[in-house]
Order: C-alpha cells, then structure tokens, then sequence
C-alpha cells in the first residue's frame, strides 16, 4: 500500500491552503462535524482517535467531552495548526503525524471517528483493517463522507460555471481512487468495511445545505477556486484562472440570497461500525 501521492499532496500547495482556510472550512464543516458527534456519543475518559484530523478540530471538539483524543494526519502543516489550537482549548489532545493505513495507537481506541479524513487511502480495505486493529474490541467507528459529487452542489456548481473555460470536463475517478468521493457509492463503504473485519455496518444519508465562506461574491469565488475539485482541474489542465473567476463570480451573484450568503446543497453518509 502506498499512500505516497496523498501524503506529498497534503504537505504541499494542498495542505498550505487548508491551513490559511482552517478556520473558515471548519466553519463551512461544522455540521458534519456535529453530525459525527451526535452518532458517536463520545464520553469523558474514553480513548478516541481522530482519523485525518487536519487542524484538530473533531478531536478538539471530542476532548469537549471529556474523551481522551489523539489526532493522526498525514500533513505536518495541518497538525501544527492543530497543535496550537490544542495548546490554548484542550492541552491533553495529542496529535500525530503519522498515516493511519500503518499507524498504531499508544493505547487501543474505544471510538474512532472521522470527518471526511477517511476517504484518501490507497488500499482501503488495508488501512481500514489496520485502524480496526488499533480497536478495543467492540470499538465503534463513526464517520462522514462525501456522496457522489453529482449530489453534491458545493463542488459541482464551481465546475459546472467554468465548464466553458476547461480543455476537457473532469474525469470522473476510477472507483476506488483516492479522493474527496472516493466513498461516495454506498455498496463500496460497505465492501470496504465488511472486507476489513468491521461489523454491525450502518450507513444513513446526511442533506442539507452548508454556507460557502466569503462575504461577497468575489471572496466566495476565490475560495472556489482554490479549494474542492475545481481547483484541481485549474492546476492539471494548466488553465488560466481570470476568465473562469469571472464566470464565478456571476455564478455565486446568482446563487447568493437576499442577505449574500451562498448556501449549496451538501450529502453526506454518516457512517457507523464496531471493530
């Protein structure tokens, strides 16, 4: 299992830009954050880990609870913000930069959870069964990821107004590649999970609507454009960006409501399991 294109990608240009945005994309994350929680009931002084964690904030949120939260990413720019966050709201977090496909925890977990950090792994079932291993048994998985990106108006309307400007439509990923939709067919998360000794496998969709950050259009189109699979078009078909910032611009005046927020339509699975 190699997960080397993935690790190289969140501690580049990838992982700077989550870094400048982690405050305005766990603001634009938030309910499925609150999501995970509600599903995984975390308790004080259960043992967590925090599955592609990025800048902490699930495992922040989870040592809210009184849980003992341990933090692994693959991206040393991500955990250092997440271990600054730490030092002011929540000490005891421990963070890891480590990859979870091969990783084990000091101590074995009694809840492992995630927010959308669990789609990105090159051998899914491999790295699903190493977390199980990292388990206590009967430990509970929870975890949201993203439903096909055709469900998913955030990501696809970006795509959809800069259509004109690419040299070719995005080609949809061959199933199984890693990536944000990796998991977005039902029966694969239930392959993967059964495959990798997971039981007790339960799925349930999330929709509703999640805000773009940006106080006007333009910031809204900027972020557009460098975050989701846009930006990754941009980059791999060497595009010049003005033109189609323009046509995104027009969009999100478009798509904004009457008070200028840009609210799209989101879908997830909540997804629940025991090691």
């Amino acid at each position: 299992m190699d997960n080397t294109a993935q690790i190289d990608y969140w501690n580049g240009a990838a992982g700077r830009k989550w870094v400048r945005d982690a405050d305005r994309l766990d603001k634009m994350l938030r309910p499925f954050l609150d999501g995970v929680l509600a599903a995984a009931k975390p308790v004080a002084g259960e043992s967590v880990t925090d599955i592609g964690c990025g800048a902490g904030a699930l495992s922040l949120a989870v040592a809210g609870k009184g849980a003992v939260a341990t933090g692994v990413d693959v991206s040393e720019p991500l955990i250092a913000v997440a271990r600054r966050r730490a030092a002011v709201n929540a000490p005891g977090t421990r963070f890891v930069v480590a990859d979870a496909a091969d990783w084990t925890p000091e101590q074995p977990a009694n809840l492992v959870v995630s927010r959308f950090g669990v789609m990105f792994f090159a051998d899914p079932v491999a790295a699903f069964a190493n977390i199980r291993k990292g388990a206590s048994p009967g430990g509970r998985l929870v975890f949201a990821c993203w439903r096909p990106l055709a469900e998913n108006e955030w990501a696809l309307a970006p795509i959809l107004a800069a259509m004109p400007f690419l040299r070719e439509p995005p080609k949809p990923p061959e199933p199984g590649t890693p990536g944000p939709f990796a998991f977005g067919p039902r029966e694969h998360i239930e392959r993967v999970l059964t495959d990798s000794g997971w039981t007790g496998i339960q799925i349930s969709p999330w929709d509703g609507l999640i805000e773009l950050p940006g106080a006007t259009a333009s910031e809204t189109a900027d972020f557009m454009l460098e975050i989701g699979p846009l930006s990754r078009a941009i980059a791999e078909q060497g595009l010049d960006a003005v033109k189609i910032r323009d046509a995104l611009v027009a969009r999100v005046q478009d798509l904004a409501d009457a008070e200028g927020r840009t609210r799209l339509k989101a879908a997830t699975w909540i997804v629940e399991a025991s090691a």
